[in-house]
């Protein structure tokens, strides 16, 4: 794992080219007045995020309507399959 990179506010406009390039190796904090104020992603990790946060929604609500017995198992619905197809 890569070391926290925490960089005031300021260097956004003074600095912007050095924090760009640290942006590839994972987020950077940004601090004003020595309190956190926000991070900067690049869009590939943002997008990278996005879809990650998107499949566990997905598989929550999944597992929420398994639990109130609103859905059948992937094992039931692959057999299901085979038997109308006879694979």
């Amino acid at each position: 794992m890569t070391a926290t990179r925490i960089r005031p506010v300021s260097d956004l406009r003074n600095k912007y080219p050095d924090i760009e390039a640290e942006l590839k190796s994972g987020p950077v904090y940004l601090t004003k007045n020595g309190y956190g104020t926000s991070v900067l992603v690049s869009t590939e990790f943002f997008d990278r995020t996005m879809s990650r946060v998107a499949m566990y929604e997905k598989i929550a609500r999944s597992e929420a309507q398994l639990a109130a017995g609103k859905g059948i198992s992937a094992r039931k619905a692959l057999a299901d399959i085979r038997e109308k197809y006879n694979v």
